[in-house]
């Protein structure tokens, strides 16, 4: 437990770290990307470079609940060695996403689901694997050429709409769920139920923003055109969805005919995927708090911008799509944690 800051531990390979040997930790989580960890030690007379080494555990728990923020493998070692100065060693650390990048393959997987080519690209490894949903969708023949397992496992989940990420041994295909409100507030108003916001910096932009999404394809067997459309409706995230609130800049619409489609049903969850995407994009952000394990990824908060009360298309439900958390034993702000959200519409 560090002193002067919210109750937290560091272990690496299984052991506690003293807490008069901590000096900083970084941790970055990002849906689609393996959780990254960077920790700062005193390393007085080598204490840490003569014993630590690459793929030993690391982990950091914070709270009294002992609540994990971060857990994997180190992956890095910087000494920093001083001359009658303070040396230390930064421990890079990486979750166990990271075994899926370390090589490059060309596999044909044929009458297979989604789901059952992940659970293939997996088989072997030390992951569980949790898909939020079955496709009924078979694929005639799929192809990983030339690809890392993470490359194309982000790939065939983008593809249908979906975010990857790994918590401690079991890999996520989760479907963005803006109905599951996790009930956790930011606000501004020192005064408001909801945890404090220190800053928010949303950005709200239209560039991207369609109203409808056409992907069109052809199926060579039956000399037929295949057709799916997906049009932007109501959202869970606001009362005015993204395209009616970039007004006329909302109007224009998308034709996609990249992909080699054999079924409607396919044709749509593409279509769907992709004004999906599209729609995230309207409003994005950084909001900063007091450090907490409260957050994780996937979730829907509510943010509160206005101190007094009135209404702001920015105040709303939005989505978390990454965390940073980060402390200092030398920082005046302590532990503060950063969330990544993005929005697909607006209330005001």
């Amino acid at each position: 437990m560090a002193a002067g800051a919210t109750n937290f531990d560091v272990y690496v390979n299984g052991e506690h770290v003293p807490d008069d040997h901590f000096v900083s930790f970084v941790v970055d989580r990002d849906v689609n990307q393996p959780d990254m960890c960077s920790v700062v030690l005193s390393n007085q007379s080598s204490f840490y470079t003569s014993k630590v080494k690459i793929a030993q555990s690391m982990k950091i728990d914070i709270g009294k609940e002992k609540t994990t923020i971060w857990q994997g493998e180190i992956v890095g070692i910087e000494p920093q060695f001083k001359g009658g100065g303070k040396t230390t060693v930064l421990l890079r650390g990486m979750n166990k996403l990271h075994q899926l990048i370390r090589r490059r393959k060309s596999l044909t997987f044929s009458d297979k689901s989604d789901k059952e080519i992940l659970q293939a690209v997996l088989s072997g490894m030390s992951l569980d694997f949790k898909h939020q949903k079955a496709e009924s969708i078979k694929y005639k023949n799929v192809y990983q050429h030339n690809q890392s397992d993470l490359e194309f496992l982000r790939t065939r989940a983008g593809r249908i709409g979906a975010h990857v990420w790994c918590v401690d041994q079991k890999v996520m295909v989760k479907f963005p769920d803006f109905q599951e409100d996790s009930g956790i507030k930011l606000s501004v108003d020192p005064s408001s139920d909801g945890i404090g916001l220190t800053g928010f910096m949303p950005r709200m932009n239209s560039a991207t923003v369609v109203k409808k999404v056409t992907v069109n394809g052809w199926n060579p067997e039956t000399k037929e055109l295949i057709t799916a459309v997906a049009e932007a409706s109501g959202s869970k995230l606001g009362s005015t969805n993204a395209s009616s609130g970039a007004g006329d800049h909302g109007k224009e619409e998308s034709f996609t005919v990249d992909h080699p489609i054999w079924s409607k049903e396919e044709a749509q969850v593409l279509a769907d995927a992709r004004l999906m995407e599209s729609s995230l994009n309207y409003i994005v952000g950084e909001a900063e708090t007091k450090g907490s394990g409260k957050f994780d990824l996937g979730q829907v908060i509510t943010v509160d911008v206005s101190a007094q009360g009135k209404k702001d298309p920015f105040s709303g439900k939005y989505y978390v799509m990454g965390i940073t958390h980060r402390h200092s034993a030398q920082s005046k702000d302590g532990f503060v944690t950063v969330l990544r959200l993005a929005r697909d519409a607006q209330d005001a």
